[in-house]
């Protein structure tokens, strides 16, 4: 029987993206070398340096061995639960979470029964039917319920991650975990015949050979880019520089918030130690965006992840679940020594499919409607014309994520889906009115959030 195991892996990168990912393969691959490296961290490499994570964190943590409560005790990390949108688009408030809005009825979604109740004048806000809005508003936070038929088990949540806590704190897990580290720059890169890596050169002269190599460098793809120079630049929109800086620490909240500017837009993320802040906008100064993707980011033995795959805006947070997200993939359909072609395409569409969703919910967000992408042109439309929106496969965002975002943004469907109207208007406006009033009971019970960090974080 042929040996079809990855016994070495070198990673490019000791940042947050790069011990990321030698968790996840050490966990994964508990037969093979992993070693990270530690190249300086490109200040470009966004996925690197931002706080904000979804709900996927969870199970990331779960697979390379790190309890939520612990980060929280350390003042790693904060709950997050979503985003509020100040003045965007000009003059609306919104938020978008992590769940749910309402329930729905049978096959009907909860935004279909809304709207025809707003048709008819009997629907509150849209938001007063979402447990993430109404405790987000009140600066509240509990967690879920364990009853999932309940709106109050049925909203989920994140963490908001001081960075650089954060990558000391994988780093040690990491060496206590016997992955190698070594501290150097990158001289040069030997290939083989077949185009594939054979090793890397480093500036202390040592050379490192691997079966696999995890491209972790930055926007500049320091490995990926020696294998396959394909990438897809997408339109910057309304900002094309960053600067990224921290302020003492304000009043802690569960989201994050992200304000409309003249020149662009300006974002804050409450840690538990300080507060990350974030001015986006047209100038020269800061860090220059240069929002795309490689369109095969795995290529031969030589796999990419965080900015070296996918260079996108923190206008929603996508960063770092994207990171988790491809380590998963990878994962999931990890290759044999031979990296089977077929196998690698495979994956390269699947990412497609995935930074597809990303990218067009981001162009929303700057409603440049005559350079939306195709896909969401689309979405939008049967959206706007009957409240539907498509099937996606891979998909990193939920119905309600679209909904959400497509309300918060003024897009309302003109017309109704027609099974919305073989809902009783009279029984859904009363079952409605016991949501809302359920949830802004909760909103009123529920500890203030710093009260509730302090509980839980408390040692017997």
């Amino acid at each position: 029987m042929t040996d079809r195991a990855i016994r070495s892996v070198v990673i490019v990168g000791g940042g947050i993206v790069g011990l990321s990912a030698a968790l996840a393969f050490r966990r994964s691959l508990p037969n093979a070398a992993v070693t990270v490296v530690n190249i300086p961290i490109d200040p470009a490499a966004l996925a690197d340096r931002l706080p904000s994570s979804w709900p996927s964190i969870a199970s990331f943590h779960a697979l390379i061995g790190l309890e939520e409560v612990d980060l929280l005790r350390r003042g790693i990390a904060v709950h997050h639960v979503g985003t509020v949108f100040d003045d965007w688009p000009a003059g609306r408030n919104w938020v978008h979470g992590f769940g749910p809005h309402g329930k729905p009825v049978g096959a009907v979604h909860f935004d279909q029964v809304w709207l025809q109740a707003q048709q008819a004048g009997d629907a509150r806000p849209f938001e007063s039917y979402s447990a993430v809005d109404v405790l987000t508003r009140a600066g509240k936070f509990a967690h879920p319920s364990r009853d999932t038929n309940s709106l109050l088990g049925r909203f989920q949540y994140g963490l908001r991650l001081d960075p650089e806590l954060y990558r000391e704190h994988l780093r040690e897990q990491a060496q206590s975990r016997g992955i190698g580290f070594i501290e150097a720059s990158l001289a040069n890169i030997e290939k083989r015949d077949d185009s594939r890596l054979a090793a890397l050169i480093l500036s202390s002269g040592q050379r490192v050979a691997a079966d696999l190599f995890i491209d972790c460098s930055g926007p500049a793809g320091l490995l990926v880019r020696e294998v396959d120079e394909s990438f897809e630049d997408w339109p910057s929109h309304v900002a094309d520089h960053l600067e990224l800086e921290f302020a003492p620490p304000g009043t802690l909240s569960p989201s994050a918030r992200v304000r409309a500017s003249d020149s662009g837009w300006v974002a804050e993320w409450p840690l538990g130690r300080r507060t990350m802040r974030c001015v986006a906008g047209k100038h020269s100064e800061g860090i220059a965006l240069r929002p795309g993707r490689r369109t095969r980011p795995w290529t031969g033995n030589v796999v990419a992840f965080g900015d070296a795959a996918t260079a996108i805006s923190p206008l929603y947070d996508f960063n770092l679940a994207l990171v988790h997200r491809a380590i998963f993939l990878a994962l999931e359909l990890l290759p044999g020594p031979d990296f089977n072609p077929l196998e690698l395409a495979e994956l390269n569409r699947r990412w497609l499919l995935i930074t597809d969703q990303v990218r067009d919910l981001i162009a929303l967000m700057h409603g440049d409607r005559a350079n939306f992408p195709e896909s969401l042109k689309q979405r939008l439309d049967q959206y706007e014309n009957r409240g539907r929106l498509p099937y996606q496969e891979d998909a990193i965002l939920t119905r309600d994520d679209w909904a959400s975002a497509l309300i918060g943004m003024g897009n309302v469907p003109q017309n109704i889906d027609p099974m919305a109207s073989g809902v009783p208007l009279d029984r859904a406006t009363e079952a409605m009115n016991r949501i809302a009033d359920e949830l802004a009971d909760f909103a009123e019970r529920a500890p203030a959030y710093p009260d509730y960090l302090s509980r839980i974080t408390r040692r017997p």
